[in-house]
């Protein structure tokens, strides 16, 4: 009995790539078509994530109470379920605050972007990659020098066009490998 082989692991990871790519496509034009909206959702998971880890750091407080650091831990898990909250309560406030925050975090991708783009092996649509850096260090900028009464639209076009870019740099990237893969 001959065993089969193995499939090759990167026809897969391409499927995939692709399939995120196209997610990525979609997302992007849903947050151009209504950027409020897109602003909106984006302060409601960060506030959801916030109360979440709250309520965890909370319970791990609770059965940690003999701790040394147990009052900084009460403290942090506090002011995330706060946080939360506020963001929930008052979503435009949480908008902009999430667009600095924001802002520096697009600036930190893009870093990792560009230095992805000059460390790709041959042959790789480094090019894409590149762009796509370039791209996001833009729109991190522009979110960081944006006035505030217009952050939420900023916010939801930028991050639009943050997914329409990363769509089609891993559409590229799926590309490739389909083609290395002959």
């Amino acid at each position: 009995m001959n065993p089969e082989p193995a499939p090759d692991p990167l026809s897969s990871l391409s499927g995939w790539t692709l399939g995120l790519g196209g997610v990525l496509i979609l997302l992007g034009l849903l947050a151009l078509a209504a950027p409020w909206a897109a602003a909106t959702v984006i302060d409601y998971v960060c506030a959801g994530a916030l109360i979440a880890a709250g309520i965890s750091q909370l319970g791990i407080t609770a059965a940690t109470w003999t701790w040394r650091g147990f009052w900084l831990t009460l403290l942090c898990g506090v002011l995330s379920i706060v946080a939360g909250t506020a963001m929930l309560a008052i979503p435009v406030e949480g908008i902009h605050a999430l667009v600095t925050f924001l802002g520096l975090l697009i600036l930190f991708e893009a870093a990792a972007k560009l230095a992805a783009a000059f460390s790709a092996p041959p042959g790789f649509p480094w090019g894409w990659i590149l762009f796509d850096g370039i791209v996001t260090a833009l729109l991190g900028g522009i979110l960081l020098t944006s006035p505030a009464a217009q952050a939420g639209l900023y916010l939801g076009v930028l991050i639009g066009i943050n997914l329409l870019s990363s769509g089609i740099s891993f559409l590229a990237a799926g590309l490739w490998l389909r083609r290395s893969l002959g």
